[in-house]
């Protein structure tokens, strides 16, 4: 197997041919379906637009419009993949997307490793660790990485800073854990992960499942705020190659 290194996690281990034929969980015409909760303190809150590029909150959960978030791996066109030798994912918001959002994923004997959905209010989760887990026969209890990111990224619901931030990450392993799930129990690897800056520090509880994939996130932003996604269902359906097949797919 041939590697490369990740453009933003310089840890994450890449392939650079055959990316999709050797995954096991996040193999194409699969979709990973999360129910999602949006938490302050004792308070719940709705995403009451479907805009992706703002986002209104709300405390009434008959004004929520957002209900779910789905992840869609599809096989692209030669010369059409987003990131450079990683799997092909789209990100909808559901019901009725209006727009499919393309990014990447890694999946290989060596690590597992996504973006977050991050359009509208999701951008905060590119402020905290993104799910990530070494596998494989030498892999560590604990690992690091690090990443920068830009101001476009802030928010003053979940931190505020100007120019670029650098967010260093420590991953460890806290053993296995039961998730109850709409499909049963199932058994994860529960990982703790921590993102320390100059303006505070994220986290990220990822459980992950082998058969599943990530199987609940929560997340806790610069401020607090909580962001937890939970799988709720995975489907088989066609493999889609864009977005027009996304959306012809859907009418």
């Amino acid at each position: 197997m041939n590697f490369s290194f990740g453009q933003q996690y310089d840890g994450v281990i890449l392939e650079k041919g055959k990316v999709d034929r050797n995954n096991v969980i996040y193999t194409p015409g699969k979709v990973f379906v999360y129910e999602f909760q949006i938490l302050s303190g004792d308070q719940e809150y709705y995403l009451k637009n479907k805009e992706q590029d703002t986002f209104k909150l709300t405390e009434n959960r008959a004004e929520a419009l957002l209900k779910e978030i789905h992840l869609t791996v599809i096989r692209p066109k030669l010369f059409q993949r987003t990131n450079r030798n990683q799997t092909q994912i789209i990100y909808s918001y559901e019901p009725d997307p209006k727009i499919a959002v393309f990014t990447g994923l890694v999946e290989n004997e060596t690590n597992i490793w996504l973006h977050p959905p991050r359009k509208g209010f999701f951008r905060a989760l590119e402020t905290c660790p993104f799910p990530y887990i070494q596998l494989g026969e030498e892999n560590q209890e604990e690992w690091k990485d690090s990443m920068l990111i830009s101001s476009y990224w802030s928010d003053s619901v979940w931190g505020v800073w100007t120019d670029k931030l650098l967010l260093n990450y420590h991953y460890k392993r806290e053993g296995k854990e039961r998730i109850l799930t709409n499909f049963g129990e199932v058994e994860c690897v529960r990982i703790l992960a921590k993102a320390h800056s100059e303006i505070g520090s994220s986290s990220l509880v990822a459980h992950f499942s082998g058969e599943y994939g990530f199987v609940q996130l929560t997340y806790t932003l610069f401020t607090g705020m909580q962001v937890v996604l939970k799988l709720k269902e995975v489907k088989n359906e066609l493999v889609l190659r864009d977005g027009r097949d996304f959306f012809e797919s859907r009418w």
